[in-house]
């Protein structure tokens, strides 16, 4: 389209290229070789002239490494980059490190990274492709205001270097599972090097940390009283340990670690959320260990979290929320208005549908929210990525609802959009299906709600209210009658019989 359209592509800003196909599992050479030969061309025809972000998505580096060299030179406004890096590491003179004075760098270590230990070029320093690398972020880009280095893994990786650069500008910073101070003596002080680099950089406005970065109690060491953080991403013990002086500016919190309520008790999460008197985002995944662990969860968070606008709640193996009692209890956030909610359905649980009308029923003041269905997990947990399961996986549901209410608040309808996913086995891909339909909302008899042929007639015999008793009633009178014609047809065809037969003797 960018190709067809030059009067589109010259307005394009941000630029996210996802080369895997639809439908297709895992890594192909041939998708990342024919869509980063058709962002060289298309870049090298000076059409993103106003592009200032671009952002690669897959499992591995780009197929031809020439494209990075297209942008750096075509594209004189591109300040952020974002790439990741798999199993095969790049050319020494790879184009992905040339870049200079760039504002935003995001690098995720994948899966393959890990598998592969392919990590050599970042913890060996005099490899050169180490060298470029912290060159252009330390060396080339002193204005950087986002950095980020993902990745999951129990083996994480070390980039120590990143302690050598200093940012005065830098506003965001966020860690995978790579460890940072580890082989570094502390300071004379006492303080790890980590907490001296957070120190430095007091314009930090949010930090995203793994357990892997810091252990929790050296964060209590932390003296930056200029420092105000608006976004906190860890675990709960490293937001526990961060001094109190940062509690009253934290607007947003992320668990990067899911919560065993076998290990940390409701109060305990109260006990730390109440202290957040801005808090106003709150993203956590639980691990429950009853059902009725999750009634005390929701009304601490309730107690502890009155302000909260923005909640998501994953809670990825049974026991979990049931739909029913969990639109009711989450009625004591005032002034939530988006919610994300994934959980492992129940057999005979609501369907999306119906948990999604529950929840816009008992919470009018959201706007939107999602509803997702997560699949059990596997009973033999695999340490490492198998695509060719000889089975295929369950599907996960995923619902995105818009709630439209009148003009005195109440529900008047809902907007969704359903997408199904469910992966075949042996790696033969996956299926998506998506369906889209609006609900009312408006209570059965409602002037003006509309009531559609055969599914409006049986709605009004089933409805608990006195129209569908005296429809009821009517249905009833009506089959007696049909039943007594049907016995005064059966019986005078009879009596004609038998008066033929008389005839015939």
């Amino acid at each position: 389209m960018l190709r067809r359209r030059p009067d589109v592509a010259r307005h394009v800003r941000k630029l996210v290229v996802r080369p895997r196909r639809k439908g297709f599992y895992g890594f192909s050479f041939k998708d990342s070789a024919l869509i980063s030969a058709a962002v060289r061309d298309v870049v090298s025809c000076q059409r993103l002239d106003a592009l200032t972000t671009f952002c690669w998505e897959d499992e591995e580096l780009p197929y031809h490494d020439d494209m990075w060299f297209a942008l750096r030179m075509c594209c004189s406004q591109l300040k952020y980059i974002k790439t990741s890096i798999g199993s095969f590491l790049p050319n020494t003179n790879a184009h992905v490190f040339d870049f200079k004075h760039l504002y935003g760098f995001s690098l995720t270590l994948t899966r393959s990274f890990y598998e592969f230990r392919a990590d050599g070029f970042i913890i060996d320093e005099a490899h050169p492709l180490a060298s470029r690398l912290w060159d252009m972020l330390i060396k080339w880009s002193p204005d950087l205001e986002e950095l980020e280095i993902e990745g999951s893994s129990p083996f994480p990786v070390d980039v120590h270097r990143l302690l050598d650069g200093h940012w005065p500008k830098l506003r965001r910073l966020s860690l995978g599972d790579v460890v940072l101070d580890w082989s570094l003596p502390s300071t004379p002080a006492g303080k790890r090097p980590f907490i001296c680099f957070l120190e430095e950089h007091p314009d930090l406005q949010s930090l995203k940390l793994s357990k892997h970065n810091i252990h929790s109690a050296h964060l209590s060491t932390l003296d930056a009283p200029d420092l105000k953080l608006l976004s906190f991403s860890g675990t709960m013990q490293q937001l526990q340990a961060l001094p109190d002086i940062h509690y009253s500016s934290i607007q947003s919190v992320t668990f990067t670690e899911p919560m065993h309520t076998r290990d940390i008790t409701a109060v305990a999460i109260a006990s730390v959320l109440h202290n957040l008197t801005s808090l106003l985002n709150l993203k956590v995944a639980f691990h429950l260990h009853s059902m009725y662990d999750s009634g005390n969860l929701l009304r601490s968070l309730v107690a502890s979290c009155p302000r909260l606008e923005h909640l998501q709640l994953t809670c990825t193996q049974k026991p979990s929320f049931q739909l029913d009692s969990f639109s009711k209890a989450i009625k004591g956030f005032l002034r939530l208005r988006s919610l994300d909610l994934a959980i492992v359905r129940y057999p005979g649980d609501d369907t999306l549908s119906t948990g999604a009308e529950r929840i816009a029923m008992s919470n009018p003041r959201l706007k939107s929210f999602t509803l997702t269905f997560l699949p059990l997990p596997y009973p033999l947990q695999l340490p490492f990525s198998f695509t060719l399961l000889p089975f295929a996986g369950q599907s996960t549901a995923r619902g995105s609802f818009h709630l439209t209410c009148d003009q005195h608040g109440l529900p008047r309808s809902l907007h969704a959009r359903e997408r199904r996913r469910l992966v075949w086995p042996w790696g033969m891909g996956y299926t998506i299906r998506t369906r889209r339909y609006t609900s009312d909302l408006r209570p059965s008899g409602f002037p003006g709600k509309r009531k559609q042929g055969m599914e409006g007639f049986l709605g009004l015999i089933t409805e608990n209210s006195s129209a569908g008793e005296e429809m009821r009633m009517i249905l009833f009178c009506g089959f007696l009658v049909c039943l007594a014609l049907w016995g005064f047809l059966a019986s005078t065809r009879g009596h004609e019989t038998n008066i033929g037969s008389i005839h015939v003797l």
